[in-house]
């Protein structure tokens, strides 16, 4: 947890791993990421990684802004300027395409972010609050996938209910 306060991790680092701890979209959907994602408002701050835009924590949406705004360090700045197509919040090494999702996993383990298990974790708590329909609006992902998560993290109670009625019962006798 500490990985996504640290001022000292690189500032691509701490937003991907932010976006993924908090929202769990797939390292594709995270790599692919431009500017243009953004809604940038006066008060707040929105991501869309689905259909519909999510708002952002202030922190998050103040990385992600720092992120858009920054230029590119090195000789590669130059060449991302001229490459075309939409400028990306996580570029790779060639002009024009995001880093490949290998390279964000082994950055974000590197610096502390278990990306499976954040994505997993990210997912299973969004899918125990959320109908399906909303979390794959949300997230990007297919609605059957969706209905997969919502299934596994369901709060199904009945079975803790119906062992604390018979424990209840068998105490009064």
């Amino acid at each position: 947890m500490a990985a996504r306060t640290d001022d000292t991790l690189p500032l691509d680092a701490r937003a991907a791993g932010a976006i993924t701890l908090l929202f769990g979209p797939s390292t594709e959907r995270l790599c692919h990421l431009t500017p243009d994602h953004l809604q940038l408002g006066s008060k707040h701050t929105h991501l869309r990684l689905g259909r519909h835009p999510v708002l952002l924590p202030p922190r998050l949406a103040g990385l992600l802004q720092q992120l858009a705004e920054e230029p590119r360090p090195g000789s590669r700045a130059l060449f991302a300027q001229a490459a075309p197509g939409p400028r990306l919040l996580f570029p790779g090494l060639d002009p024009g395409k995001p880093i490949s999702t290998h390279a964000m996993t082994q950055k974000l383990n590197r610096h502390g972010i278990a990306v499976r298990a954040a994505h997993n974790s990210a997912l299973a708590a969004l899918a125990a609050d959320l109908p399906s329909p909303i979390l794959a609006d949300l997230t990007g992902m297919h609605r059957h996938t969706a209905i997969r998560w919502v299934a596994y993290a369901r709060r199904d109670w009945a079975e803790y209910l119906a062992a604390r009625a018979e424990d209840q019962q068998e105490g009064r006798r």
